[in-house]
């Protein structure tokens, strides 16, 4: 009986093994392909898919980053437009904050005149301290260049335009900026680097790889300060007075470039046409409106002219020294148009600081600087005076490893006020010639911003000026006061950790 039950469970357990092997070389059924739903658009780029339904396709893009800063402005400072008024240091920041997020949106689809594409970029800015204006802080939040209290913030549309058949249309940056200091941490002067602007472009794609563009683009953006251009009257003796009065827009501004970019580099040159139109009745008290039926005294005195500005610059890749490195150099001149020399307005990195870094050396505040000023000729007549200004920037940047790189960037930042406004007493407000000097070394860890990166800059910066003193002034009196140094200095530390997507 034992035997026979031996038996038939070795068979069973045979039967079993044999069954199992065969199983093994049946052929086993694939799993069901998973199922698209998003449709790539590989003729745009990487990152477009398709809008079901459409022939549209879209690309999420954007930034995050956060900023963090100290601040040495040296030593107690004068006010230039105010310089009765010192500054000490005790009363400005040291450190400060800034955040921002910038979502945006890449539509684009085939028409018979080309691809039509819409970008819109929304921003959103909170920040704080010496990032609101690398100035000083009065106490109290008095009058002055860094009076807010309790950090700034800003939402608005950053991009917001329509490219198709060759146009541009909406807003976007300025067809004028070369070199936009992307890789620097703090701000910088010298250079536009506008934050946005209104334009209307027409883009020419010629041979050889060259672009050319003319279009019309708004004045405010690079205004220079147009909205409170200076007075003088000449008796009993020179004085400023800030004029509030706008004259109305006449004209958009007018920039044309051309620019190539080729193997070896990159290239560009752009120039720009800017109207200034000033009205005012702060020299005759007239008004410059006129009460139904009432009688008609005079007119406000009036004036308008063209301001212009140029600009060269130059990328080239260096692979003798390492995979990615390259150095720019770019070139800036202006003659009442100073914000495109990076004076004044123009400034991406602190949007809402509205002036450049440059300019705000120690707490120094040059805010009078204008486009133009509008001289009292002291017999009834006015004319236009403009402001120059001329720049030169440029950055060498260095891969030390695939992750760590370096840049350094240096520049030098001219202004030359008109005649009639130089050496005037310092308590009326003049102006003197002033030459700016911005040096800033970093070092970045990551291989790119998709996967993040995080930074240290330091920064140095400082003002020189000719600015007259007591001893200079006939009759002695309203120079700087003793122990202000009228050629500051200053430097400071920045940290970021920045995501792009």
């Amino acid at each position: 009986m034992t035997s026979i039950k031996t038996v038939l469970l070795g068979s069973a357990a045979s039967i079993v093994a044999v069954g199992a092997a065969q199983a093994a070389d049946l052929p086993v059924k694939k799993a069901a392909a998973a199922v698209q739903y998003v449709e790539a658009c590989p003729a745009y780029g990487k990152g477009f898919y398709k809008l079901p339904g459409t022939n549209i396709c879209v690309k999420y893009f954007g930034l995050m980053k956060f900023i963090g800063g100290w601040w040495d402005p040296g030593g107690d400072v004068v006010r230039e437009s105010r310089p009765e008024r010192v500054i000490e240091k005790k009363t400005m920041d040291k450190v400060g904050w800034e955040w921002s997020v910038r979502p945006g949106w890449d539509f684009r689809a085939p028409t018979e005149f080309g691809t039509l594409r819409s970008v819109v970029q929304i921003r959103g800015d909170e920040r704080s301290g010496i990032f609101e204006r690398r100035g000083l802080r009065l106490a109290g939040g008095t009058a002055g260049p860094q009076s807010n209290v309790g950090g700034t913030h800003a939402v608005g549309i950053y991009r917001g335009y329509i490219e198709w058949a060759g146009f541009i249309v909406g807003r976007t940056g300025s067809q004028f900026d070369y070199w936009g200091a992307d890789d620097m941490i703090s701000s910088f002067g010298g250079s536009p680097q506008s934050d946005s602007t209104t334009t209307l472009t027409y883009v020419w794609s010629l041979p050889g790889g060259v672009q050319a563009t003319i279009g019309l683009e708004d004045t405010e953006t690079f205004q220079g300060h147009v909205r409170k251009v200076s007075g003088i009257q000449s008796n009993p003796q020179p004085s400023i007075s800030t004029i509030s009065d706008q004259g109305p827009k006449r004209a958009y501004d007018i920039v044309a470039t051309l620019s190539t970019e080729q193997s070896w580099g990159s290239a560009k040159i752009a120039g720009a046409a800017h109207r200034i139109s000033v009205i005012t009745n702060s020299f005759t008290g007239q008004d410059c409106t006129y009460a139904p039926g009432g009688a008609k005294s005079g007119s406000c005195p009036s004036k308008q002219t063209w301001g212009w500005a140029a600009l060269a610059g130059i990328t080239l890749n260096l692979p003798q020294l390492g995979k990615g490195d390259q150095i720019t150099i770019e070139g800036t001149y202006a003659n009442g148009a100073i914000a495109y020399a990076g004076v004044n307005g123009g400034g991406d990195v602190n949007p809402g600081s509205g002036e450049r870094v440059g300019q705000w050396t120690g707490g120094l505040v040059r805010a009078n600087d204008s486009d133009a000023f509008l001289v009292n000729n002291g017999d009834g007549t006015f004319k236009l005076e403009k402001e120059k200004a001329y720049s030169i920037v440029g950055q060498l940047r260095h891969y030390w490893t695939p992750m760590l790189r370096s840049n350094l960037a240096v520049g030098k930042t001219w202004l030359r006020p008109p005649d009639d406004i130089h050496f005037p007493r310092i308590t009326a407000g003049g102006l003197g010639d002033a030459d700016v000097l911005d040096v800033s070394a970093n070092l970045i860890w990551g291989k790119k911003r998709e996967t993040a990166e995080i930074g240290v800059e330091v920064m140095y910066k400082k003002v020189n000026q000719d600015l007259p003193t007591s001893t200079t002034i006939a009759g002695g009196g309203n120079g700087l006061p003793n122990g202000i140094d009228q050629n500051p200095s200053a430097w400071g530390v920045d940290a970021i950790i920045r995501r792009d997507w």
